[in-house]
């Protein structure tokens, strides 16, 4: 399975207009596991203002689902500037 870290650069605390940013890509059996391992540690690295505008979810890729985070939003605007 392929798992893709993505971080999600938002303009405010709403969250309804975020860009989304690949960070890091794993492709092995246990590669959810590793990043819903490492999510906390970077949220935690984040200053306090700065964890309002910024999160990170794990992505699955391909056919095997995994469960979705709690923690983010239920509704997500994309915004893609050229």
């Amino acid at each position: 399975m392929k798992v893709l870290l993505m971080m999600y650069l938002c303009l405010d605390a709403s969250h309804a207009d975020c860009q989304p940013i690949p960070v890091q890509a794993w492709a092995r059996p246990d590669a959810y596991q590793q990043c819903t391992a490492l999510v906390p540690e970077l949220t935690d690295a984040l200053t306090v203002q700065n964890r309002q505008r910024i999160y990170f979810r794990c992505e699955p890729q391909g056919g095997h689902a995994a469960p979705v985070q709690q923690a983010t939003p239920q509704f997500i605007h994309h915004s893609f500037r050229f």
